[in-house]
This record gives C-alpha cells, sequence and structure tokens, in this order.
C-alpha cells in the first residue's frame, strides 16, 4: 500500500511525457550569445586588418578557416584592388563569400566589412591621423556578430534556404567626402554584372551590418534602405521591438554609403544597420572598451529571429 502510494506521482510525470513527447526531447532554442560575440571581437582585433599591413593576408587565412569551423560549407573569395583616391597608392584586397547550402533554392545575405581603417583623419591629435586605427567597432563588430551568428542560422533555416555571409574587403579605402569607399562592394557588384556569382544576384535580401557594437548602440532606419526595401526595415524593427531591443530606435533617417548601396544598386533588396552617431568614428579612440555584449546580441538576436521569420514566410507586426 505504501509503495504504491509512493510511486504514483511518478507514474502520473511519465503518463504525461508519454502524451507529450516534445515536452521531454525538445532542446531549447539556441539564442545568440553577446559575451562570446564580444569574446570573438578581441580575438578580431588581434588580426592586423587595416590597407596596406603586409600581415592582413595570414589575417585572411585565418578569417577562412573560422568561417569553415562555424559551419560554411564553401568559401568564394574575389582578389580585387583599388587605389587611394589621395594618394594613389594601390591595396591588394581580398573579399570572402561563406556559404550555407550553395545549391539551395533560396538564398539569403549577410554582410560586414573586416579591413580596418589605415588612417584616422577624425582623430584630435594631428601627429596620429595618417595611422591605422584599432576598428573595434569600425570593422571588428560587425565580423564578430555574423561568426558567432552563423552556426545559429546554419541550424535554424530550412533546408531550402541558403545563406551567403560575405567579409567585404575595401569598406574603408575612401577619404571624406565619399570618395573611394566600399570597393569590395563594388568589386564584387561589377563581378555580377558580368555574370559571375550568379546566386547572389537572385537573393531574396541582403543586411549588411556596420559600426553595430557601441555600448551605447542606438539603430535608426538608413534612407536608402528605407528606399530600397521598407518591408525588410519594418520586419528588423518589429522583430526588435518583439525581442524587447530598444537599440532598434525611431528617429529621423539620413543616407549613409555602404556596401549596402552596390547591392542596391543590382536590384538586391538591401538594408544597412549601423550607429551612425559613433562619437569615436575613425579615431584612434575606436577600442574594445566602448564595445557592449547587450549591443552585440541586441544586432545579433535581431537578425537570427528576423532571417527564421522570413525563411518561414512569417512575417512579424508591431
Amino acid at each position: 500500500m505504501t509503495r504504491s502510494v509512493a510511486l504514483a506521482p511518478a507514474l502520473a510525470l511519465l503518463l504525461a511525457l508519454a502524451c507529450h513527447p516534445q515536452a521531454a526531447t525538445r532542446p531549447p532554442t539556441p539564442t545568440f550569445a553577446g559575451e562570446r560575440a564580444l569574446e570573438l571581437a578581441a580575438w578580431l582585433s588581434g588580426l592586423p586588418r587595416a590597407l596596406g599591413d603586409p600581415r592582413r593576408g595570414a589575417s585572411v587565412d585565418l578569417l577562412i578557416g573560422e568561417l569553415r569551423r562555424r559551419g560554411a560549407e564553401e568559401i568564394r573569395t574575389l582578389d580585387h584592388r583599388a587605389a587611394d583616391p589621395w594618394s594613389g597608392e594601390v591595396f591588394e584586397m581580398t573579399t570572402l563569400i561563406a556559404d550555407l547550402r550553395p545549391s539551395a533554392p533560396r538564398r539569403f545575405i549577410l554582410a560586414t566589412h573586416f579591413d580596418t581603417r589605415p588612417w584616422a583623419e577624425a582623430d584630435p591629435d594631428p601627429a596620429r591621423r595618417e595611422a591605422p586605427i584599432p576598428g573595434a567597432n569600425d570593422g571588428t563588430s560587425g565580423v564578430a556578430v555574423l561568426l558567432e551568428l552563423l552556426p545559429l542560422v546554419a541550424e535554424a533555416l530550412p533546408d531550402e534556404v541558403g545563406l551567403s555571409l560575405i567579409l567585404f574587403d575595401g569598406e574603408e579605402l575612401g577619404r571624406p567626402p565619399a570618395v573611394g569607399y566600399c570597393a569590395g562592394s563594388r568589386a564584387l557588384a561589377a563581378e555580377i554584372r558580368a555574370g559571375r556569382f550568379d546566386d547572389l544576384r537572385g537573393a531574396e535580401l541582403a543586411i549588411v551590418i556596420d559600426m553595430i557594437g557601441d555600448a551605447e548602440l542606438r539603430i535608426l532606419p538608413e534612407q536608402n534602405s528605407l528606399t530600397a526595401a521598407p518591408w525588410l526595415i519594418d520586419q528588423i524593427w518589429a522583430t526588435a521591438e518583439r525581442a524587447g531591443y530598444p537599440e532598434f530606435a525611431a528617429g529621423p533617417s539620413r543616407s549613409i554609403t555602404d556596401d549596402h548601396v552596390a547591392l542596391i544598386e543590382l536590384g538586391i533588396p538591401a538594408v544597412l544597420l549601423i550607429d551612425a552617431e559613433y562619437p569615436h568614428w575613425h579615431t584612434h579612440a575606436d577600442t574594445l572598451d566602448k564595445l557592449g555584449a547587450r549591443s552585440l546580441e541586441a544586432v545579433g538576436e535581431t537578425l537570427r529571429r528576423t532571417l527564421v521569420t522570413l525563411a518561414r514566410g512569417r512575417p512579424a507586426s508591431r
């Protein structure tokens, strides 16, 4: 009698699990970890990536290895060159395209630039304006988010959706005003117009991120993005609001020259996520201590949820 009473709760639990097997077997959905992305940013900061640095070839090789380790099934490289619009110095560059499910009938693009600025024209110290900057936010935070996101997206997207993660080189090859910037995306666009990389031209969407690690992050809708793909901006901001990330804010938009522009000109619905008011832009103060794990999480998790929703054809609403 006593034994039967003691076993009753356990038997009831077993019966409940038998009726609802998913409750016992379904693993929790992996979510984006801002702290891990911050650790990646620290690792990336040790890789020389400034244009003209003779060590950057080894850094590109390490990036390729990390993309493969995180699940890229195919990595394509595009070697290109362009000149400094002021000095005429020619720089050799390599843009990386890492693919998940290369033969999938549908394709999304995520992109950022991995080069760091070889000049610091905005630095308050005139003596340091010709020296390369650390680029912790501008050239590193976006790469850290996409590397952390890659295996999560590989697991979450359905088989019919492929992803091309593009690391543009040479976004920083420019001088104010906007002359010479975005060498990698312009080179890729020229190749696509010449008949290469047709799978990218047919992408359903492209999301470019840049300077998204500032601990005081505030991302506003960008005007070229609103013109090219207002539905995608709405989707991203609605997803962020539902997930509790006020870092995606409402406010006046302005046009920004970045790698998304070349994709838009190809007819790809492309948007840019950027905190354009970063106070350490193009200075030697763009260092790791300016980044926040919460900011990296806000962008990474919003992107993860957005891509899953769009892959399943279930637009979110505010």
